[in-house]
């Protein structure tokens, strides 16, 4: 596996949030839980997200403790280990919820 410098893996997580708000741009949250395409884009997102979180070394964790790094790693392994019982509300909740605080401490991270 290719070594990425941990600066650009909040890069990704940032740019995977970004698009996980383009793919819900719009919809209702009724409309977001009967969409699959979009459904399945999200959960990428979030895998990306939980992934790259998974990589940012311990050290910087640590110095950031504000920043959600295990809930973002545990929602990358419940949808990828537990596929099956990927809840649509949660997903809503956590993008509407969870993302939004977690952007401006990534974006504080990178200066």
């Amino acid at each position: 596996m290719p070594h990425r410098e941990w600066r650009i893996r909040i890069e990704d997580i940032l740019n995977a949030i970004e698009r996980t708000k383009r793919h819900i741009n719009g919809l209702s949250e009724d409309q977001f839980s009967k969409d699959e395409k979009t459904i399945d884009a999200v959960i990428h997102t979030f895998a990306i997200i939980g992934e790259a979180a998974s990589c940012v070394p311990r050290e910087i964790q640590k110095k950031h403790p504000t920043i959600p790094w295990l809930e973002m790693t545990d929602m990358r392994n419940f949808i990828i280990h537990e596929y099956f019982g990927v809840s649509t509300r949660v997903l809503w909740k956590t993008i509407h919820d969870d993302l939004p605080m977690a952007v401006p401490l990534l974006k504080e991270l990178l200066k």
